[in-house]
């Protein structure tokens, strides 16, 4: 039946946007809820209450996962150059201290209540979560190649992980565009046959359970040996927030979203 299913869900998505998926088979993974929702704005006063500029550059990229990003843009070092404050290291670099701290403060996640309707919650998901996926994902598997290069003779080096990330990111992204494109659509539509692609996208969510599984095995559970550069550090920290990000969005999608519909 699922394999049924499987298949008009994806001529339907090929029909939009000309995407498939390849399918693997995988075993659940336990859930958890932490529902962080990532402020889209800051004002001055969380600025000054993290008060970047006197943290140590590489401290920032290992707390706040995204910060690589910003800090790569800018060619700021944050890994052999980890220990020099921000606000150093952007003098040396002749940029203007608030412009990186405004954009590190968007980084900073909050809590936030669920929305109680359907239509909220799907907006909630995809600006959530598979925008952030989306982000993060090629930023983790850049972080990955450097650290396979640069330690690839350390016994505890995670060789293929940015080839993992890769695939990861490819199928993920298929998924989530299957959800937007025809399910989502679907569930505001008040489609009667919603329950099909519902069916499809539980199968998929196990599938990413176990992918995580994986990763976690890859990792060694996503902790950094003793001694590790910041660039390891940071690329682990991301992955922890990628993991538990994940385990949010499926949880919202298969115990509060799909229930509603019978799904």
């Amino acid at each position: 039946m699922i394999s049924g299913q499987r298949m008009r869900l994806d001529e339907s998505l090929r029909t939009r946007n000309d995407l498939s998926r390849p399918q693997r088979k995988c075993r659940p993974r336990r859930l958890a809820v932490s529902l962080l929702v990532t402020r889209q704005a800051m004002t001055n006063p969380d600025v000054q209450e993290w008060n970047f500029g006197e943290m140590p550059i590489g401290e920032i990229a290992v707390q706040f996962p995204g910060a690589t990003a910003i800090f790569r843009k800018h060619k700021l070092d944050y890994c052999c150059g980890g220990a020099i404050s921000l606000a150093g290291a952007v003098q040396r670099r002749g940029i203007a201290l608030a412009d990186v701290e405004n954009q590190l403060a968007r980084l900073i996640p909050q809590q936030t209540d669920l929305p109680d309707d359907s239509e909220g919650i799907i907006d909630l998901v995809i600006s959530r979560y598979h925008d952030t996926h989306r982000r993060e994902l090629p930023e983790l598997g850049q972080l990955a190649r450097r650290v396979e290069r640069v330690h690839a003779e350390h016994p505890e080096a995670p060789i293929g992980l940015s080839d993992f990330l890769a695939r990861m990111d490819a199928e993920l992204g298929s998924h989530m565009e299957k959800e937007e494109q025809v399910l989502f659509p679907m569930i505001r539509e008040g489609h009667p046959m919603v329950r099909a692609p519902i069916s499809l996208m539980r199968a998929e969510h196990v599938d990413h359970g176990q992918t995580l599984e994986a990763l976690a095995a890859l990792t060694h559970d996503m902790e950094p040996p003793e001694g590790a550069c910041g660039s390891w550090r940071a690329l682990y920290s991301g992955l922890r927030k990628l993991s538990n990000d994940l385990i949010d969005h499926i949880h919202i999608e298969n115990n509060i979203l799909f229930p509603r519909f019978n799904g």
